[in-house]
């Protein structure tokens, strides 16, 4: 029993050295504290510079035929020309912009917009106008407001699947697979990035061999397993909660609607983060023993095996489309691509619980034997000097450590 007490003191021991090794809490304040910044100080210009009016005042000659508002926009008909209408309001600023028509050969018109300098509300007087148009020239050739509605949308599109199981579009299960996808590749790349550097600059100090003599090498591979899964989980976290910032800045401050997060599928998420959580452990592992089999990690061939993490969310995102098809189904199982596809599959269409279980069942097992394989290859890769492991030899430690 002390043993294992003992066993799981060294884990830990590790994990939470690996851990700090690149975390630095006051960095994370400062950098956090710079990003609230940032927003507070983009929120301030906004409503700074937001030198926006009530109405605009619009000036036309008098053969152009106007209504006397259209939304923020009043229309002030004059008798000058429009050279004249320049001269004018380049010695005064009583208006703020001038409308000038040119009937073309086809019967459509070329509309000028004069102004000072160029503004925001300028887009918004272009919509106006053109609706304003579309609905005299539809006048014009008889047709009545509904018809021009219809005219402009003849047809709308709905889908209807006999299989009940699929879920619609309009729901949010969609975009959060499509969420979760990004999070794990920034899980991967952030584990992928710190394995690297600390596996191969550790294995040129000689510093791990050092450390052989009180602590095994299964141990010492755990605590590295779980001090980088820590990391990744937590630029996650703060890639998830600065989406959501972006997010709300655009709804709120941008657009002036209501921050809603109806977009988020929250039945799913039990599901997302165990299985992210299994699946970035299968990958973490892959990636700390490909790294200690790596001897220079200038010039070495084996750093490109350590992105083969990323070939799971590259074909569960091709798949998206079909989640019924084979394809989807096979990876929804395959515990090698199962931590992606199955919580992609569960956001598209509503499964029976047994088949997520038992796909995570399997995936568990996987990580399990991926334990004991990255502990072994760990042992051989960095205790092996000048030459780097074959694939060969990299096979038989998979299967079994002491062999010939």
């Amino acid at each position: 029993m002390s043993n294992k007490i003992s066993q799981a003191k060294q884990t830990w021991l590790v994990t939470s050295w690996e851990f700090m090794h690149f975390f630095k809490w006051k960095q994370e304040i400062v950098s956090k504290l710079i990003i609230v910044s940032i927003g507070l100080v983009v929120f301030l210009w906004q409503n700074i510079k937001d030198d926006s009016q009530a109405i605009y005042t619009i000036a036309v000659p008098a053969e152009i035929s106007l209504p006397e508002t259209l939304s923020h926009f009043r229309f002030v008909t004059t008798n000058s020309s429009a050279q004249d209408l320049k001269t004018e309001f380049t010695n005064e600023a009583s208006w703020d912009a001038i409308v000038q028509e040119v009937n073309l050969p086809n019967g459509s018109k070329k509309i000028t917009i004069v102004s000072h300098d160029k503004q925001s509300w300028l887009e918004q007087l272009q919509q106006q106008l053109l609706q304003h148009y579309t609905q005299d020239y539809a006048a014009q050739l008889g047709l009545a407001e509904p018809q021009l509605a219809v005219l402009n949308s003849p047809a709308s599109f709905s889908y209807e699947y006999l299989d009940q199981s699929i879920k619609t579009d309009e729901g949010p299960g969609k975009a959060t697979a499509i969420g979760m996808i990004i999070l794990l590749a920034v899980g991967i790349f952030t584990s992928f990035g710190q394995l690297f550097a600390s596996i191969t600059g550790e294995k040129q100090q000689r510093v791990t061999e050092q450390l052989y003599s009180c602590i095994s090498p299964q141990i010492w591979i755990d605590g590295k397993i779980l001090g980088q899964l820590c990391h990744s989980l937590k630029a996650m976290t703060t890639s998830g909660i600065t989406a959501l910032l972006g997010f709300a800045f655009t709804v709120v401050i941008l657009q002036g609607k209501s921050f809603d997060l109806s977009i988020i599928d929250w039945s799913l998420l039990p599901w997302l983060f165990v299985f992210t959580l299994a699946g970035l452990f299968l990958c973490t592992a892959f990636m700390a023993a490909i790294a200690a089999a790596i001897d220079d990690p200038n010039h070495s061939a084996k750093t490109s095996i350590m992105l083969l993490p990323l070939v799971p969310m590259i074909v569960s995102f091709i798949t998206l489309d079909n989640p019924t098809g084979w394809a989807l189904s096979f990876l929804s199982y395959f515990p090698l691509t199962s931590f992606v596809a199955m919580p992609v599959k569960m956001s598209l269409i509503d499964m029976p619980i047994w088949q997520p279980l038992l796909s995570l069942t399997l995936l568990v097992l996987l990580c399990v034997w991926a334990r004991g394989v990255a502990g072994r290859l760990f042992k051989m890769g960095m205790t092996m000097y000048g030459k780097e492991p074959s694939m060969k030899d990299m096979a038989k430690w998979m299967v079994k450590e002491n062999v010939s």
